[in-house]
């Protein structure tokens, strides 16, 4: 299968990158909801309307191009418009903006437990204000503790009577931090709040999408069904996430196994398990082509059954893409009989982007439709690079192919996210596609029986078997040395560098061209000289990184490749991985050793690149000392004009200290003219050397 030569084959592509365009546009300039949009849309509507009703005279003809270049300019304006109106942060009843003691909010997602602490989004239904109710929209977080001995009792619907107390999403403070601000934004929620259980009533049940509610509580009773029947513990988590969407009970090492693998996407319920599916009805529904009539009710079938099976799997958005994406290749199968692939995939990407155009920013969208579209184009160009003739050996080249295309398609967009990249991806994604098949039409079947049974006992034994065989073999080759490249950090240059090299090779295989090969080869050149110029930057650093955290202290100092981490951290914890190991990796560190000064109360100091670094957390400090970088960490109030504080240069006051001590040290380095930073919910402080 192959692009179309002539754009008119491709209308829907062509609007679809237009309307990505707009959406992009009030994304990324944060363009605030205005009237001015509608009136220069209008506007050309009007410029439109009147060259189509000149159409008779001779001379439009010339500036017929006007004519299609205001359209697709439309297209744009009506993506910034349709985003506009999606920001709810900008709606006058937003509940942030409405004030009131009490709100009444109801559950959109079922609660993620981690501990005695429940997480989930709620919708502000209204805001409480002397006795009455004013409705309101926005979405906010909810963290609430509650009692571990007693079950928590609250699902996808129910409605909650909370105080109207908020704070906004913090940003990311530390480099290179994951920005769970921006990424909740993009959900529309923009704050959050911390209660206990014992501060809130429960009102009311069912108030959100019936639907949605079924679906989920459907998914509860079958990963029912895996916990009662699977024995192993990652067994039963794999098996609910890979055939049910259920993520929550999967361990971090199952997780790294087949992320490492290159195998996350089997984890990820979506296309391919969709396709699974697909393939499954397509075989037991083959006897109904023999008539039109026929044709047509399979086709019918075959589109509810896809989306029953889009409702066990919880309705995710993973599922509901490829769902609307099959729906509408079996419609344009039926109707066309054949049809330009890539105008399936850019309409059922602008049917989803047209009902939310944030859908653009989720990670799973791009991926998914990159991935897509790369097995559309490429995998029949790789196959037919290999001529099998032996039937075992062309269903491998076929999965190989397969994981090629995909993998040349989506491993820019990948390594931009994850920063990581499985040299054994061919081997891991031929090892598991017999595998996941098996345990989808084996889970599914599993799923179908209605009644406890001796089938049921042996079908869920054998399930959980082959699921701690997949898990064995992809730990297996995640162990292999060297299977894993880690810390490849992509600039969006070099993303879009990536993909032009990667379109002109493949522009020169089509045409047969050596001249696009030239071409290819000097912007390759350029992405080889940027990678190697960061690469030689980084073996050449020299600075120090004083992290801003919430209750622990971060200090890095990095010469070239090796860092010395001052921390009362350790490579475990939560704030570690989290907040000071992605800026590590992004400076390319191969080796960090790890210093503990607050073991005891002492005070400490360290000797750098001619610098001094002291860490104190008492009040005596020898005036030997004087450092030229201060963390005070006392977690005490004490005097800094009366202490023998050293003659720093610059103070730093840490995170290991409570909020009332913090502001007594700012206000005192204030009133003394000492220059300082808090590391603590401010941003992070790098010092060059």
């Amino acid at each position: 299968m192959s692009i179309a030569v002539f754009k008119e084959e491709i209308p829907f592509l062509r609007l679809l990158i237009c309307f990505i365009i707009g959406i992009g546009i009030s994304i990324q300039f944060n363009v605030q909801p205005s009237p001015i949009w509608s009136y220069v849309f209008g506007t050309l509507f009007f410029i439109l309307l009147a060259l189509n009703l000149g159409y008779r005279d001779p001379r439009i003809y010339r500036i017929n191009f006007i004519a299609g270049a205001i359209v697709h300019l439309m297209v744009c304006l009506a993506a910034i418009v349709i985003t506009n109106q999606r920001k709810q942060i900008y709606n006058p009843l937003h509940f942030s903006k409405i004030k009131g003691n009490e709100m009444v909010v109801h559950l959109t997602e079922e609660p993620k437990i981690k501990g005695d602490i429940a997480r989930f989004l709620v919708k502000v239904d209204g805001v409480i204000n002397d006795q009455k109710i004013q409705k309101t929209s926005g979405n906010i977080l909810l963290a609430m503790r509650f009692d571990t001995t007693s079950n928590l009792n609250l699902h996808y619907g129910d409605q909650l009577l909370i105080q109207s107390k908020f704070n906004e999403i913090e940003p990311p403070y530390n480099p290179a931090e994951f920005n769970y601000k921006k990424f909740l934004a993009y959900r529309q929620v923009y704050h959050q709040t911390f209660i206990k259980q014992t501060e809130t009533f429960k009102i009311d049940s069912n108030k959100g999408n019936f639907i949605l509610a079924f679906a989920l509580k459907f998914r509860e009773q079958q990963v029912e069904k895996f916990r009662k029947y699977l024995p192993d513990k990652d067994a039963r988590a794999v098996a609910s996430t890979l055939i049910l969407g259920y993520r929550t009970d999967l361990s971090q090492d199952i997780l790294q196994a087949y992320s490492k693998t290159g195998t996350m996407h089997v984890l990820s319920v979506s296309g391919m398990h969709v396709a699974i599916v697909v393939i499954f009805l397509e075989f037991m529904l083959g006897f109904m082509n023999r008539k039109k009539w026929t044709k047509l009710l399979k086709a019918f079938l075959m589109i509810v059954l896809v989306w029953c099976y889009c409702l066990i799997a919880g309705l995710v958005p993973s599922v509901e893409r490829a769902a609307i994406m099959i729906t509408l290749f079996i419609i344009g199968k039926i109707i066309l009989h054949r049809g330009n692939s890539f105008n399936i995939i850019s309409l059922s990407a602008f049917v989803i982007l047209l009902f939310d155009p944030f859908a653009l920013m989720d990670i799973g969208f791009q991926l998914s439709y990159i991935a897509v579209a790369g097995l559309v184009y490429l995998q029949p160009k790789i196959q037919q690079l290999f001529i099998a003739e032996n039937k075992l050996v062309e269903i491998i080249w076929s999965c190989i192919s397969v994981s090629i295309a995909a993998q040349l398609a989506t491993s820019a967009i990948s390594l931009y996210y994850f920063h990581q990249f499985p040299l054994c991806f061919i081997i891991s994604n031929v090892f598991i596609v017999l595998p996941a098949s098996l345990m989808m039409y084996g889970g599914i079947v599993f799923l179908l029986i209605p009644w406890p049974s001796w089938v049921m006992h042996y079908l869920g034994l054998m399930l959980n078997q082959l699921i701690i065989f997949t898990n064995k073999g992809l730990i297996f080759i995640e162990q292999i040395p060297g299977s894993n490249l880690n810390h490849i950090y992509l600039s969006i240059v070099e993303i879009l560098l990536f993909y032009l090299v990667l379109s002109l090779i493949l522009t020169a295989f089509t045409k047969r061209d050596f001249l696009w090969i030239k071409w290819a080869l000097m912007f390759s050149l350029v992405f080889a000289l940027s990678i190697t110029y960061k690469n030689f930057k980084h073996s050449r650093q020299q600075q120090a990184m004083f992290f801003s955290l919430r209750k622990n202290s971060a200090v890095a100092i990095i010469k070239g490749k090796t860092a010395v981490l001052i921390s009362d951290l350790d490579s475990t914890e939560n704030a570690f991985r989290f907040s000071v190991k992605p800026y590590l990796d992004s400076c390319r560190i191969q080796h960090v050793t790890y210093l503990n000064p607050y073991k005891n109360n002492h005070n400490t100091i360290y000797t750098f690149q001619k610098k001094k670094l002291l860490i104190q957390q008492n009040q005596f400090t020898e005036a030997s000392y004087k450092a030229d970088y201060t963390v005070l960490n006392a977690n005490k109030i004490f005097s800094i004009k009366e202490t023998q504080l050293p003659q720093s240069s610059y103070l730093f006051i840490g995170s290991r200290n409570r909020d009332f001590i913090i502001k007594s040290y700012e206000e005192q380095a204030r009133e003394l003219k000492i220059p300082y930073n808090t590391l603590k919910r401010k941003p992070a402080v790098e010092v060059k050397f």
